[in-house]
């Protein structure tokens, strides 16, 4: 029961996905050998939905280190539990929390020596620059964990490049890049620990659009914007960045979106809901997809299942099941059309 909870509860959130997205790209899937113990390595940006854009993609059911405040709350908790989440502790926790990192890394060498798949995101923060963030030590104290319980184990790291084209906002687009396996052996490891460290993070910025120099992270993206750069795909993005040469030009003025006014006048219930309740609680312009996200998966159902009653009373359940179908297609046109504007040359 609870294996086919699980799987609803994904396929669900599939669908979520698709209707939020104007289109996911997945490349690599290849790499990813199956039956072995597996730690994805994931650069991190957008919060929750990094998370879900990887668990939901085929033949994956990874457990996930995620932080431990989001155990707080004792409606969610059981069911972060249920999905396969584990808390991890930071010094803003409390100092004294730390200590409990020592039993969550201890579970998670269990996993991987059964064959379990773990997802981390060694930056160990989120942020929607487009660069790749130091590592922290954390995922070295996972393989650790893993090699002292069976020192013969045969690891695979699966460096994932996770790539947006306008991450905070709805229709957007995204990109998951698996990389080719590192794999790890014990006396390998231990002989070179800092290797490994240095291999992932290479090998994340070749997966995502990486901007090494921070003084000029704005006009350099400001210069991809005006060339046009497709952000989902990194090694072009990257090649480009090298060849910049102060490119002239300035982003176009918005445009007025007919599509778009269409969408909020379609859905100005629900738009009117989230723009005065919602979003102004986001603590963070990283969590605005999410919440975004989550929002539109608890509100639309019940919107869609309160406009069939009221057509049912209304006029009769055909009529009532066919405007929400036609409603619930336009939303999804509108979505895969797009709403935001492309930036070109002027």
């Amino acid at each position: 029961m609870k294996q086919l909870g699980y799987y609803f509860f994904k396929y669900w959130i599939s669908l979520g996905l698709f209707f939020y997205f104007k289109k996911v790209r997945v490349v690599g899937l290849e790499n990813i050998p199956l039956g072995k113990p597996i730690l994805f390595l994931s650069n991190h940006q957008n919060a929750l939905l990094d998370v879900l854009l990887i668990a939901t993609q085929r033949n994956l059911k990874p457990w996930y280190l995620t932080r431990s405040d989001v155990f707080k709350s004792k409606l969610f908790s059981p069911l972060f539990y249920f999905l396969q989440m584990l808390p991890i502790y930071r010094i803003r926790d409390g100092k004294d929390t730390l200590s409990k990192n020592k039993a969550i890394f201890n579970r998670c060498g269990e996993l991987l020596n059964e064959n379990e798949m773990l997802l981390i995101f060694p930056e160990a923060n989120h942020n929607l620059q487009r660069r790749v963030r130091p590592l922290s030590k954390g995922f070295t104290r996972i393989i650790d964990s893993a090699f002292d319980k069976n020192s013969e184990l045969l690891l695979y790291l699966i460096p994932v490049g996770q790539n947006y084209k306008k991450a905070n906002q709805i229709g957007d687009a995204a990109a998951l890049h698996f990389g080719k396996p590192i794999i790890v052996q014990s006396g390998q490891y231990f002989n070179e620990t800092n290797k490994f460290k240095e291999d992932v993070a290479v090998a994340l910025k070749r997966l995502t659009t990486h901007i090494e120099d921070e003084a000029a992270y704005d006009k350099i993206v400001e210069e991809l914007e005006v060339i046009g750069a497709d952000f989902l795909n990194p090694t072009e993005v990257n090649a480009q960045i090298l060849k910049l040469k102060g490119v002239k030009g300035e982003k176009t003025r918005s445009k007025y979106n007919f599509i778009k006014t269409l969408f909020v006048l379609l859905n100005l219930p629900i738009i009117f809901i989230w723009r005065t309740f919602i979003k102004p609680k986001v603590p963070e312009l990283e969590f605005m997809s999410t919440f975004r996200f989550v929002f539109s998966m608890l509100v639309y159902p019940v919107f869609y299942t309160l406009l069939i009653l009221i057509l049912t009373y209304t006029y009769n359940i055909k009529t009532g099941c066919l405007v929400v179908i036609g409603y619930a297609v336009l939303n999804l046109l509108f979505v895969k059309i797009g709403f935001t504007s492309s930036v070109q040359r002027r």
